[in-house]
């Protein structure tokens, strides 16, 4: 019996970001109550400074909670020679009517990018892009 091929998602960059948005979410809130505490003769900047930092504070915060939901999006697939298993939950392996590799054009900013689409027998659409997954890897192996 052949051993199940296991493709996860590649994540460095959302794992970068992660750290880079914690790390300044933390100077900007150090950096705020500092700044809170400078007795300047002048009381807009007394004001305006903190203020600027904790807003610098916030975005980076929301960027933050943006990459870690991003981490949920991506499900580790495991391909088997009767199933395939995605996120821990087990499919039928689709027919060749239901897998797709589709190109979409970035709208100029960027080359476009490939996404295999796996529809399965519930309905489910699972999109895998190939910046993340081994594409090429997982049409080979279904279509066997």
């Amino acid at each position: 019996m052949q051993e199940p091929q296991i493709f996860s998602p590649q994540l460095g960059d959302i794992h970068g970001m992660l750290t880079i948005c914690g790390v300044v979410f933390i100077l900007f809130v150090w950096l705020a109550v500092r700044l809170n505490k400078n007795k300047h003769p002048d009381p807009r900047r007394r004001v305006l400074l903190p203020m600027l930092a904790y807003f610098m504070a916030l975005l980076s915060l929301m960027c933050f909670f943006g990459s870690f939901w991003s981490l949920f999006k991506y499900p580790t697939l495991e391909i088997t020679a009767t199933e395939m298993i995605i996120g821990g939950e087990s499919n039928r392996l689709p027919s060749a009517s239901n897998v797709r590799l589709e190109t979409y054009e970035s709208g100029g900013l960027g080359p476009s990018n490939r996404v295999l689409l796996l529809h399965t027998k519930d309905r489910k659409t699972w999109a895998f892009p190939e910046d993340r997954y081994p594409v090429n890897d997982i049409m080979r192996l279904l279509r066997k």
